[in-house]
């Protein structure tokens, strides 16, 4: 993949980025169509196609055994409950707030997982870490901190618990993905995500007596482009290009999701930051911004100004 310079790989660099920009693209996506489909519904639908892709994929190339695996299966179970977890909250989020809060807050992601590894015992932070972890923190209490210590919208509140468990299925993908065959973890991933979707959308009409189903026919587009490009195709992106981008480079690129969000909420949605709220943004994506660079490149920079 690389030109006879030994240059970064382009075709790789530019599929990551275009992931970068579709998921960027899903906060939109979803906050249209918000009001016109049930959550529980929407999660299922879009793991729902995803996964009957994948299995369509197993028939006709014959790789079904792989299935058989137990460990990626009962590994699945536990990345597809917290996936489908992660996909419902967000959307009963994005109901309460705008898609340029949510963009932020479920980026920030990213510095909680070296929370996550640290509570666990298995690493500890450093410096370049904590201060990522504070920029991040006055970031986030900028961009939602409406008036008082109570002044959080309860969507963003929803949105930030969505960040959480986004965080831990980050941690645990990484961990099984090592381990086990990534297609048979992907496929039990989006079906279990799928089953957990629609397991809540069923429980809570039948015991909490909440009004009909609500889905609107032109939400079956949003629908599609969820299940299709923002979950399936660039799960599998990026996995791809993992093989050929190193992680530095990759985290570097994805930090540009909420860049793409904002801009795709402003052309769509007419969606714009106050200037608490811009400042608050910016702090936060400074903060994911200098928890992706790693510390070898200060030092380059530090040698190369001495």
């Amino acid at each position: 993949m690389k030109n006879p310079q030994g240059n970064i790989p382009t075709i790789p660099i530019l599929a990551i980025l275009g992931c970068c920009l579709i998921w960027g693209t899903t906060f939109t996506v979803v906050k249209d169509v918000s009001n016109s489909i049930d959550p529980f519904l929407l999660s299922g639908f879009r793991n729902l196609i995803a996964t009957s892709v994948l299995f369509a994929y197993f028939i006709i190339t014959k790789k079904g055994k792989i299935l058989l695996d137990k460990n990626s299966l009962k590994s699945g179970f536990v990345l597809g409950v917290l996936l489908g977890t992660i996909y419902i909250s967000q959307t009963i989020g994005i109901t309460f707030t705008s898609a340029n809060h949510s963009a932020f807050i479920t980026c920030s992601a990213v510095i909680m997982v070296p929370i996550i590894l640290f509570l666990f015992g298995w690493e500890k932070f450093n410096k370049k870490q904590i201060l990522s972890i504070l920029m991040v923190a006055i970031g986030l209490v900028l961009l939602t901190l409406k008036s008082g210590l109570l002044g959080f919208n309860l969507g963003d509140l929803i949105t930030l618990a969505a960040a959480v468990i986004c965080a831990m299925h980050i941690v645990f993908s990484g961990l099984y993905v090592r381990k086990y065959n990534f297609l048979s973890l992907i496929f039990y991933q989006f079906l279990f995500a799928g089953l957990v979707s629609f397991s809540g959308l069923f429980s809570k009409q039948a015991f909490y007596n909440f009004p009909p189903i609500l889905f609107e026919n032109y939400a079956i587009y949003n629908v599609l482009y969820l299940g299709l490009l923002g979950t399936l195709f660039c799960y599998f992106v990026t996995v791809w290009g993992q093989k050929h981008v190193s992680t530095t480079y990759i985290a570097l690129i994805f930090s540009l999701e909420p860049l793409f969000a904002s801009v795709t909420n402003y052309l769509v949605l007419n969606e714009v930051f106050t200037t608490k709220e811009l400042i608050g943004a910016v702090i936060i994506f400074g903060g994911i911004l200098l928890y992706s660079i790693p510390k070898k490149w200060f030092s380059i920079f530090r040698n190369n100004l001495i």
